[in-house]
């Protein structure tokens, strides 16, 4: 007769698979296993926690938070970690004053804790006095955009993809003419007449888009343009400004290290990449590339080497380039930057 393998009905060890499953970034079973943990022990709040952590990572803000909440409110007050979480789920979902309170929560009642540098660092990131002065993105307008417009753009991506730039430029006119709050196909017209040499009209559209709505791609933009113009004023002008904004938004944040990189702002770019590769999933051979840049320039040696390493595994030759040659001499400074600014894309869209 065989032997009688008994149903596991332990919570711990469903918590565990749930645990492994979310470093492996298999969200969907991640929140299984976790809620089965949950269901067999409903009062213990690390499992909760942890369930909120995993939907925070889908993007499930508001229910991430419903869980945080039902926490320190019902099972647990005492579970300070949940502030930390509560702030992170309050700044993605653009509730700067909500984030700003629970990471001053997480500080008060935790001055030592596991999240105090992340916590700090958050704190930095809620620019709120730039953010209030009307620096918005595409991703959080608050009225839908049609269907008709985002397939319209893509479009345009398209043709500028293809090297049809006149085209791309007819399309996104009619879309402005169209749909002029959907600022993405600004920045894409800029790039279209970027990329047919007519530079100084691109400058012109991004200047009137940022007097009427501050929108952080364009700042990006038109601080490289000028740069690459040789408009060195204008163009330091811009990075200052760039500098100070700090958005919440992971897509903007890449675009500003991106940008600053490219500027060769190194300073201001590394507390970005530090803060994009702790809080978000990157799978991208050219953020560590980048990322390897800044650290190189600022004489963090180990954390280049790191950072080329992933590149390379994940096929950057020129990270693998400068990782062979490393090992012969030493680099020049004039090897180790970000690629050039011909397409305003950068690899960032």
């Amino acid at each position: 007769m065989g032997q009688v393998v008994p149903f596991i009905q332990n919570p711990e060890y469903f918590f565990k698979q749930g645990v492994i499953a979310y470093q492996k970034k298999d969200w969907h079973r991640a929140t299984r296993l976790l809620q089965r943990a949950i269901d067999l022990r409903p009062l213990e709040g690390v499992f909760h926690c942890q369930l909120a952590a995993v939907l925070s990572d889908m993007g499930q803000y508001e229910r991430s938070n419903e869980i945080l909440l039902h926490v320190v409110e019902h099972i647990d007050y005492q579970l300070y970690d949940c502030y930390y979480f509560l702030a992170n789920n309050y700044a993605y979902l653009g509730l700067f004053d909500k984030a700003r309170e629970a990471a001053n929560n997480y500080l008060k009642l935790m001055p030592y804790g596991e999240f105090r540098a992340d916590t700090e660092e958050l704190l930095e990131l809620l620019n709120l006095e730039d953010l209030d002065a009307g620096i918005e993105n595409d991703e959080l307008v608050d009225h839908p955009v049609p269907d008709q417009v985002i397939l319209q753009y893509e479009e345009a991506w398209r043709y500028i993809k293809e090297g049809n730039y006149r085209q791309a430029e007819r399309n996104l006119r009619e879309m402005i003419e169209d749909q002029p709050s959907y600022l993405a196909s600004y920045n894409q017209l800029a790039r279209a007449l970027h990329l047919q040499g007519r530079t100084e009209e691109a400058i012109f559209v991004l200047q009137e888009l940022i007097e009427e709505q501050p929108y952080v791609p364009a700042l990006c933009q038109i601080a490289l343009l000028l740069f690459e113009a040789g408009h060195k004023e204008e163009a330091s002008y811009w990075t200052e400004r760039l500098k100070d904004v700090v958005p919440i938004d992971k897509g903007h944040m890449y675009k500003v290290a991106t940008t600053l990189c490219r500027l060769g702002e190194y300073e201001a770019a590394f507390p970005v990449f530090r803060y994009l590769q702790k809080h978000m999933p990157q799978e991208k051979a050219s953020f560590f590339y980048r990322y390897g840049v800044v650290a190189y320039h600022l004489g963090y040696n180990n954390r280049t080497r790191k950072a080329w390493s992933i590149a390379k595994r994940w096929g950057h030759e020129h990270a693998a380039n400068l990782l062979a040659t490393w090992e012969i001499r030493s680099l020049d400074d004039e090897e180790v930057r970000c690629e050039d600014l011909r397409d305003l894309a950068f690899g960032i869209e």
